[in-house]
């Protein structure tokens, strides 16, 4: 093993204190196996297999506690200069450049090659896949995956939670991170951009946490949960997504027939369709988010939804700043709305909604435009000023009567964007 030498970064110190892999042999590929796969298959749970730059044209499958790191130091693995310069093709297979095994650590590589597949069938293959086990998989760069960049997947009964962290995902045809069938993925501070699909998607029962990643320029929205997954969702700035150019999947965040317990303190702009968008059943708690230069609105709540949306900052949206279309009931509630085209708030077919203590101004249009209000609307308690329509636009409803608070005078300290 003479000239083999092993670095530990901060977050790899991290992480092998949870693989429970702070000892053990070191295996060097190529010094002395001449493939990656030969020297995880020789290794043991708590050895290191350290890979020097190069190309190898192989596909790969982890071995239950067994470190996979290419070789560099602490800042070249987290700029990811040292998977730039080591590279595991596929070489065009139609099988995962990584198959993950539990407590596995695949960390400081470009991941490439998969050959194209039918990513909507049961079964496919996935750049790294899990399923039904959970690997770490930090510091690789992952594109040009004929499939979803990663995918967590349920096995035999057992849930897949990878830990997924400080990856650059890219140009996969498919979506960038998939989350599916119970799996519990811890998905942080990753870039994930320029996938056919959606950046990260959740679906089936999957209960991601997503927090500080930005996912960006995504054929699909930039961050999806339908069909009873249940992910959180905290300090991700999604933005430019829907390239494709399909209505409701061109969010910065969308939800669909499901309940998402915490949507916090994203950012979402310049997305295709709106900053963030709900359908089908949705539930949801909205807080802290800012949704901004949307191409229509930057909340939309639809079909028969259900959202409480509390101290989210609105502007800048030509289509509205939220509009509200046959949900079945939301609370809005300390939010700013402004600078948006056609209206702060904009309500349709017999909404049931409480619209209390949100500062709305400066909109094109009224603050509040309540097309159809539900029976059980209340709307109180909103400053409203320098909008270019009164203050409560037209009601033509059979609910109960709109109160709203009179104007005050325009506050002083009114934020510049």
């Amino acid at each position: 093993m003479k000239g083999c030498r092993l670095v530990v970064s901060s977050l790899s110190a991290l992480i092998l204190l949870i693989a429970g892999c702070t000892s053990g042999r070191l295996l060097c590929v190529p010094a002395e196996y001449k493939s990656i796969q030969s020297a995880i298959d020789a290794a043991s749970a708590g050895d290191t297999v350290e890979v020097a730059p190069g190309t190898y044209l192989e596909t790969l499958v982890l071995k239950k506690g067994v470190i996979v790191r290419s070789k560099g130091n602490e800042e070249e693995h987290l700029n990811h200069t040292a998977a730039r310069r080591t590279i595991v093709d596929a070489h065009g297979e139609q099988k995962p450049v990584v198959e993950g095994a539990d407590q596995a650590v695949i960390d400081g590589f470009t991941l490439t090659g998969v050959g194209r597949v039918d990513h909507h069938q049961p079964g496919h293959p996935h750049g790294v896949q899990s399923r039904g086990v959970s690997p770490i998989i930090i510091n690789n760069i992952i594109y040009n995956i004929g499939s979803t960049g990663i995918g967590s997947h349920v096995n035999e009964g057992k849930p897949a939670n990878p830990y997924i962290e400080n990856n650059i995902i890219y140009s996969n045809y498919g979506l960038g991170i998939g989350n599916n069938h119970e799996s519990a993925a811890t998905i942080v501070n990753n870039v994930i951009y320029s996938n056919t699909e959606l950046g990260i998607g959740s679906k089936n029962g999957s209960h991601a946490l997503i927090y500080g990643n930005k996912v960006y320029n995504n054929g699909l929205s930039g961050i999806g949960a339908k069909d009873g997954a249940f992910p959180t969702v905290v300090g991700n700035t999604s933005y430019g997504n829907g390239t494709t150019q399909v209505l409701f999947m061109g969010a910065g965040i969308s939800t669909e027939n499901t309940y998402v317990p915490l949507i916090a303190d994203n950012i979402s702009y310049d997305n295709y369709m709106a900053g963030f968008g709900m359908r089908g059943g949705a539930k949801t708690y909205l807080t802290g988010n800012t949704f901004y230069k949307n191409g229509t609105v930057g909340i939309a709540v639809m079909g028969f939804s259900e959202a409480q949306i509390e101290n989210n900052t609105v502007y800048d949206n030509p289509m509205g700043g939220l509009r509200m279309d046959a949900t079945i009931q939301a609370e809005v509630k300390k939010n700013k709305i402004y600078h948006n085209g056609m209206g702060g708030i904009i309500i349709s077919r017999d909404t049931n909604v409480s619209i209390r203590e949100n500062e709305i101004y400066d909109n094109l249009g009224a603050a509040i435009t309540p097309t159809k209000q539900g029976p059980n609307t209340l709307v109180e308690n909103n400053k409203v000023h320098g909008n270019s329509k009164t203050a409560v636009g037209p009601y033509h409803g059979q609910g109960a009567p709109m109160r709203m608070q009179p104007i005050p005078n325009k506050p002083k300290d009114v934020p510049q964007h």
